[in-house]
C-alpha cells in the first residue's frame, strides 16, 4: 500500500483547491483530501468533514493532550485547527493518498511525523495571473489584497519543495502533478 501524503501549496488565488478538488474528480480512487480539525463554528453549505472536522476547544485540547492532533495553529480569532494522525491513517487504509493545502509549519511538522513519505509540490503563476482569478473569483476588496500583499513572501518558500509547478491550464496541471505523484511513488518504491 502506498503511504504517501501530498503537499500542495502556493499563493493565495493559484489554484490550489481547484487542482485538488481536479485530482479528486479524476481519480477518485487515488485521491482524498486531507482535512483538518478546528474549533471554529460550523459556516452554512459545510459538514462534518467537509472541509472540516468541527469539534469544541475542551476537545480540541483533549486531542492535543493525547497525542492525536500533532500540528495545530492558532488563528487570530482565538480558533484552533490542526492535523490528525488518524485522519491521515483512515485516509490509507482506505487505500487512497491524502491531498493536503498546509503552510511550512505544517509542511515541516509532516516530514518529521512522516519522514520520506510527504511529498511537497509549489504551485505559482504570475502575481497578475493570481490577482485576475482573485478577481474574477469575487470577494472583499480587503481579502483581495491581503493575498497579494503576502504573495512574494509565498513565492520565497518554492526553494523548500520538491517540485514546482506552474498552474496556466487547470486540465495540464492536474494531470502533470498526478504524474509527478506516480512518479515518485515509483521512484521510491512506495507501491
Amino acid at each position: 500500500m502506498k503511504k504517501l501524503i501530498i503537499v500542495i501549496e502556493g499563493p493565495g488565488g493559484v489554484g490550489k483547491d481547484s487542482v485538488m478538488q481536479g485530482l479528486i474528480e479524476k481519480y477518485p480512487n487515488t485521491y482524498k483530501k486531507l482535512p483538518s480539525i478546528t474549533t471554529r463554528k460550523m459556516r452554512e453549505g459545510e459538514s462534518q468533514g467537509n472541509p472540516y472536522f468541527f469539534v469544541g476547544d475542551e476537545e480540541f485540547k483533549q486531542l492535543i493532550a493525547e497525542r492525536k492532533v500533532f500540528e495545530y495553529t492558532t488563528h487570530h480569532d482565538g480558533t484552533f485547527r490542526g492535523m490528525s494522525a488518524s485522519l491521515i491513517e483512515e485516509i490509507w487504509d482506505a487505500g487512497l493518498l491524502p491531498l493536503k493545502d498546509v503552510d511550512m509549519v505544517g509542511v515541516n511538522a509532516l516530514k518529521r511525523k512522516y519522514p520520506g513519505r510527504t511529498l511537497t509540490i509549489f504551485m505559482k503563476a504570475s502575481r497578475a495571473e493570481v490577482e485576475a482569478r482573485l478577481r474574477k473569483r469575487g470577494g472583499c476588496e480587503l481579502d483581495i489584497q491581503v493575498r497579494l500583499n503576502s504573495f512574494d513572501a509565498k513565492m520565497k518558500i518554492e526553494p523548500e519543495f520538491d517540485y514546482s509547478i506552474e498552474n496556466k491550464i487547470l486540465h495540464e496541471t492536474i494531470d502533470k502533478i498526478h504524474t509527478i505523484i506516480q512518479n515518485y511513488i515509483v521512484d521510491n518504491n512506495l507501491t
